[in-house]
């Protein structure tokens, strides 16, 4: 009887400490972007250096999430941002009502400004495509970009949902900078059908 009690008696505290750690793991495992709702057809964006953007949106446009890191490719700085619009703004009612569209634009800082590089559609209830970091079942998951990874050459998208041209599910997308440009490499599933 006494060793159930010992046992008892450490096993709680190590319950508890390994369940905090799980909390504190999950909490740092999906950290979520920066939020900006669109006023009058724009937005500004405050980065992790004190630097600040103004940037100009379509008026259907809600608002954009972003990344306040800049990210350092071949000398040049990059900011990504994800504009969010409502899918089917006419029929609220309809198919994909209560949907988004969703574009990472990446901007290249020139100065005090960004220049547009490419947009990608990263997030559609119209289209079926979507991020892996925002089909974990989280409440957080709509603001959880994770999906998107910076590297040294460009960035990359892990798919939950995507296809290439010839319909074939991705896994995921590498963007790669050449000549000033983002050149996409697609990886597609290892358990795709139309292989």
């Amino acid at each position: 009887m006494r060793i159930m009690s010992s046992r008892n008696k450490f096993g709680r505290p190590l319950v508890f400490i390994l369940l905090a750690f799980t909390a504190v793991g999950n909490v740092f495992a999906g950290v979520a972007a920066s939020w900006v709702g669109n006023k009058d057809g724009q937005v500004r964006i405050e980065m992790a250096d004190g630097s600040d953007y103004g940037l100009k949106l379509f008026s259907d446009v809600q608002g954009v999430y972003y990344d306040k890191s800049k990210h350092q490719i071949e000398g040049s700085a990059y900011v990504s941002v994800f504009q969010v619009s409502p899918s089917n703004p006419g029929k609220p009612e309809g198919f994909c009502g209560a949907g988004s569209e969703v574009w990472l634009y990446v901007y290249k800082v020139a100065g005090t400004n960004l220049s547009e590089q490419t947009r990608v559609l990263v997030s559609s209830c119209l289209r079926s495509i979507s991020m892996n970091s925002q089909n974990s079942g989280e409440d957080t998951q709509d603001a959880d970009f994770s999906s998107v990874q910076w590297h040294a050459q460009g960035f990359s998208i892990e798919w939950f949902e995507n296809v290439d041209a010839a319909g074939r599910s991705l896994s995921s997308t590498k963007y790669v900078l050449r000549d000033n440009v983002f050149l996409p490499l697609e990886v597609l599933n290892k358990e795709s059908p139309n292989e």
